[in-house]
């Protein structure tokens, strides 16, 4: 379909499929090019190594393909903007410029992108933040002495429980010591806090290795984690 010329409605042809017909190739040929100009329009102060990051995250989540259903939800949203957008102008020609279309007449589909690239720059920075955070967990352990070389974490009735080697339950001993509060955390962060009291050197963790957020935090700021599934 030409999208700089125009492109007649053809005879028979139904305006809804027609409108669907151009939502859809609009959303191909547009949305990555679209995102790409608000990235750099609205993050110019930002490094290009940064804009970059923010592009990439940003058509991540516009991808129809997208597991997320938030993403999910805007993809359907957009392409409902697009269609009735297109729905209203067919509606009084028969004919349609896409080029021209999307330039005069798609600015909410447009704040949307631009909504879309503000919060994937709020996910960059937040992972930052988080990776920061990391790295000086990591940084305190190191330096500390472990007060238990050796621990098993284990599933019992749903809950992680820290086991020495000798496989005696420790939890409750070290949560009592932890540096978070249980009152502002849940269990799985009391235990996680009760690792970083202990810093042991070596961590067994006797469970599927599944992409659980403890898991994933306890490998990046532990030296040496072994799973075993039991």
């Amino acid at each position: 379909m030409e999208l700089n010329t125009a492109v007649n409605l053809p005879q028979g042809t139904d305006v809804y499929e027609f409108a669907v017909q151009i939502t859809g190739e609009i959303m191909s040929h547009y949305e990555k090019p679209l995102l790409k100009k608000i990235t750099e329009s609205e993050f110019y102060y930002s490094p290009p190594s940064e804009r970059a990051e923010i592009l990439s995250l940003a058509l991540k989540h516009a991808s129809g393909e997208s597991t997320d259903a938030l993403d999910t939800i805007h993809y359907e949203r957009r392409k409902a903007l697009i269609r009735e957008q297109a729905l209203d102008y067919l509606r009084e020609n028969n004919y349609i410029i896409i080029n021209g279309f999307v330039n005069f007449r798609l600015e909410d589909y447009k704040k949307e992108l631009k909504n879309l690239c503000h919060d994937a720059a709020e996910e960059l920075y937040a992972m930052r933040e988080y990776d920061e955070f990391l790295n000086m967990l990591s940084f305190f352990i190191s330096v500390q002495a472990p007060k238990e070389a050796l621990v098993h974490i284990v599933k019992k009735d749903g809950l992680l429980r820290i086991l020495n080697k000798r496989h005696k339950d420790i939890t409750d001993h070290y949560c009592e010591e932890a540096i978070f509060s249980d009152e502002d955390f849940g269990a799985e962060d009391i235990v996680l806090s009760a690792l970083i009291t202990i810093a042991p050197r070596k961590i067994m963790i006797h469970d599927k290795k599944d992409n659980e957020r403890i898991y994933d935090t306890i490998t990046s700021v532990f030296p040496d984690v072994e799973f075993t599934a039991e």
